[in-house]
């Protein structure tokens, strides 16, 4: 199997445009079209079907999808794997969301590579259904979520809590103006969110809708609008002037779980590194 086939098919499958897919692969739209063919002709069925001019996945593309997921992912890692200097001998892949990768797991990073200077470290940023398919798939080895994965392949360990508090940029608004000064709504995970749905009256639609808090942050800043954002990321703007805690919206404390494969935590490799992630104690700072 050439790997090209199947990194053009997942690029068309993330742009949904051959066009795109070809820029990004700086390669002619001629070219993405032939490998498609290729691709096609080797598994013996349509992969993508043009509707209104939008490129979908059929649903044997979709079947395909997360198989030629693993497949990439199985070979960059056999080649880090034998890339790897024999003075790091042991290896983590660490997934997250882009929230906690803000908030928590990027200072965590330098705390593992002291701990273990022997090693190698991979990162993948995901939404929580990517990286329950990454950790199925032995992608990752461990991923810290907000929902725990269900799975009975998996266990979970909670590892802390972050505080989340409305914030804004200008002083003295109420939860019932937030509507009108923009609603920022942050993925903070299923439960949260079913939180945050209740909030209002009626139904807000948000000025901005982002998994990513350090783009929410941003927005406000620059912008304006108000959103749920951990304390400990938006403190020194507090007290700076340049944020404001929005009145009526109590904060609310969000847990955080590190997950991993059945009996991984056994491991004399990956145990003591697991220990750590527990004792992290995430919390106000």
């Amino acid at each position: 199997m050439n790997t090209d086939l199947l990194r053009t098919f997942i690029e068309i499958a993330k742009t949904r445009h051959f066009g795109n897919a070809a820029e990004n692969l700086y390669l002619t739209q001629s070219a993405v079209s032939s490998r498609v063919k290729q691709l096609e002709a080797i598994v013996g069925v349509e992969l993508f079907v043009r509707q209104r001019n939008n490129i979908l996945l059929t649903h044997a593309g979709e079947r395909l999808l997360p198989h030629a997921e693993n497949v990439l992912a199985a070979w960059q890692l056999a080649l880090q794997d034998v890339g790897v200097p024999s003075s790091q001998n042991s290896q983590l892949t660490i997934g997250g969301t882009s929230n906690l990768w803000d908030t928590f797991l990027l200072a965590f990073l330098p705390k593992l590579a002291s701990q273990f200077p022997n090693l190698y470290m991979r990162t993948e940023i995901n939404t929580p259904q990517q990286l329950t398919r990454a950790l199925l798939g032995g992608r990752v080895d461990v991923v810290v979520v907000m929902d725990p994965p269900t799975n009975l392949e998996f266990d979970s360990r909670h590892i802390g809590q972050i505080e989340l508090v409305m914030v804004a940029n200008k002083p003295e608004l109420d939860i019932t103006d937030v509507p009108e000064a923009g609603y920022v709504f942050v993925d903070w995970g299923t439960a949260f969110n079913l939180q945050q749905a209740r909030l209002f009256s009626q139904p807000v639609a948000p000025v901005l809708n982002t998994s990513q808090s350090s783009i929410a942050l941003e927005f406000i800043l620059m912008h304006g609008g108000a959103a749920f954002l951990p304390r400990a990321m938006v403190a020194a703007h507090i007290d700076r002037g340049l944020l404001y805690e929005v009145s009526n919206a109590d904060s609310a404390w969000q847990d955080v779980y590190v997950a991993f494969a059945k009996n991984l935590d056994t491991s004399p490799v990956f145990g003591p590194i697991i220990r750590v992630f527990e004792e992290a104690n995430i919390g106000p700072r």
